[in-house]
Parts: structure tokens; sequence; C-alpha cells
């Protein structure tokens, strides 16, 4: 069974001037599969994506389990060779589904440190050891507050003052080494998967927007708190998942639905598991879900039917209400005695 990926789809779709198979194309080698049955075979052929289908998967017409790949972190595995256990595994762990370490594997990881994804992850990791190295072995597991506050988390009082930069430097920021482990695990194997498909500048303007809208909502819902962390921003590029999903969904066949609705309940499953624990800054989350969700519908309006007002005018209206909103919360924070503020900061 041989492996179509994308970029086989977008030749085929170049050789034949359009949508379709074109029969003069070799389709990429399957790693997964051995024997005769390795070779080309004729028929529609499409990859799913770790959690998101592309536009070319939605427009190929039906298709079945034998010809739907997950792409898991450099290796493409068809769906119907995957057992009940390695079906959600491979939606949240894909690296976890064959060789770890293999030659296409090796070559993927070093291209994902040149995405939007990688390189911010990169920098997080790199702040979180000047963090340490200011608060001594101690802040491996547990950052000491008031490094966290100086070095930009959100802090209410300061934000009234005038520090408004303080919406953005949290994201930067973790209170410990699992803190960061799970937040870098979640926004790679999500986020690097997303950016293949709506490329980093999309990517990067859903992130930081998602971050600092959650951070706002923080500041108006619980301004007592020292928040730090880009679980915010992660929240975004699910609620940009979901508005995407939602102007593609009467293009998706019945199997693709299915892995959606399996890659989402394990997704919302974790949200919940997540967002609900001790210490969690829940209006972070939830603000940058909801920012993600707007900026999504806005990025992907061209998704929706054509004639249908949103595909004209959503976008303007989407990115309007995020700035509007944001402004507007800037200047309610200005010298605001219910966050804190007083003339002494």
């Amino acid at each position: 069974m041989p492996v179509h990926t994308m970029d086989d789809l977008k030749r085929e779709t170049a050789a034949q001037g359009g949508r379709g198979t074109a029969t003069n194309v070799a389709p990429t080698p399957n790693p997964f599969a051995t024997g005769p049955s390795q070779g080309a075979a004729g028929g529609n052929f499409t990859t799913a994506g770790g959690y998101t289908p592309v536009v070319d998967q939605a427009t190929m017409g039906g298709v079945g389990s034998d010809s739907v790949y997950i792409d898991c972190c450099g290796e493409t595995v068809p769906v119907n060779q995957l057992s009940i256990w390695q079906a959600p595994i491979a939606m949240c762990c894909p690296c976890c589904i064959g060789d770890p370490c293999s030659a296409n594997r090796r070559e993927w990881y070093l291209a994902q440190m040149q995405t939007f994804i990688g390189i911010i992850t990169i920098v997080q990791i790199l702040i979180f050891i000047l963090e340490v190295a200011l608060s001594g072995w101690v802040g491996v597991l547990d950052v000491p507050s008031e490094v966290l506050a100086s070095m930009g988390g959100k802090v209410a009082p300061l934000i009234a003052a005038g520090e408004y930069w303080r919406l953005i430097t949290p994201i930067m920021l973790h209170a410990g080494i699992f803190h960061l482990i799970v937040n870098c695990f979640v926004q790679c194997m999500f986020g690097i998967q997303l950016e293949r498909e709506w490329k980093a500048p999309t990517i990067a303007t859903i992130y930081l927007v998602a971050g600092i809208y959650g951070n706002v909502l923080s500041v108006l819902f619980a301004p007592q708190a020292l928040s730090i962390g880009c679980s915010g921003a992660i929240f975004g590029l699910f609620g940009a998942q979901v508005a995407y999903i939602t102007g593609m969904w009467r293009l998706l066949g019945d199997l693709q639905k299915k892995m959606l609705m399996l890659s989402f309940s394990l997704s919302f499953l974790f949200i919940g598991v997540f967002s609900f624990s001790v210490g969690v800054d829940m209006s972070a989350h939830l603000g940058g879900f909801i920012a993600g969700m707007v900026m999504g519908m806005g990025f992907f309006a061209h998704q929706w039917p054509e004639g249908n007002w949103w595909n004209k005018y959503g976008q303007p209206i989407a990115f309007g209400t995020v700035g509007v909103t944001i402004f507007l919360s800037i200047i309610i924070f200005w010298h605001n005695t219910e966050l804190g503020y007083s003339p002494t900061y």
C-alpha cells in the first residue's frame, strides 16, 4: 500500500491542472508496508493530520479506511493498520507509533525546530533556565513568585500602573519543570501540526493574540493571582481548530468526521482535567480559547459557503472584535483601583 502525503497530492493536482489523482506521479514509499503491497495502487488517497484534516483531503471525494493516513511525526501510518488502542495514541502522541528514532523522524525533529512553535518552545526553555539560575535549584520544581513577578509575570496592579507588556511576557514564563514540560509537549504535538497546514504567520498571530487575551481576562477575573504560562495561547489554538473544522465540516466524509470527533473528545478531556486542576488560571484558558476561536473564524471565513455573509464579512468582524475588546480592556485597566492599583506602583 503506497503512502500519499500532502506533497504528493499537490504534485498530482498540478499535473492534472486541477483536483484529482494523476496516474503519472509515483506515490511516496510506505515505510510501514512490506512485500507486494508497497507497489502503486489506483484510486483516491488522502492524508489525515494528527488533529486537523486539510482542504485537499475534504475535496477528494469518498475515501475509505484503507486510503486515509495519519502523519505520525514524519512517518505516515494507514488508519486501517492501527489497533483500537493505537488510534487514540496516534492522535495524542503520534511519535509513540513506530520507531521514535528512525531516519525520517530525525529529519522531522530537526525540521520542527525551525517552525514558529519550535522556535518559541526553545525560547521558553531558555527563559526557564534563566528562571532557575535566578532562583537556585529550588526553582526547578517551583520558581519563587518574586522571580516570576520580576521577569514579567501577570501582576494586575502593575498592569494597571501602565506595564502593559505584562500581558505578553507571561506567555514565556513557567512555574516549574513539570509546568514547562506539559505546555511544551502539548503545543509541539498540537501546534506544529496546525502550523504545517495553516503556515507560520497564521499560527503566530493566533498564538500571541490568544495568549494576550487570556491574560486580559485573567486581569479582569483573577486580579489577585500571579499568572504565568503559555496555556492560554495553546487554548487559542484549540479554539482556532474548532473554527477551522466548523467552516469545512460540510465537506468532510463520515470517516474523517469520526476521526475528528475522536480527536476532539481526547483534546477536551485533556482540557477539562488540566483546566480544573489546583492552581490553574481558568480565566486565562477561557480567554485564550475564545480569542482563538474568534480569530480562527476570521482567518478561515473563506471556508464558509460562497454567498454566506460570514464568508464576505467574517474576517473584519472577527479581527475587529478581538482588537476592540483588547483596546477597551487596556483603557479599563488604567489606574483602576479595583485591580489593586495605587500611586506607589
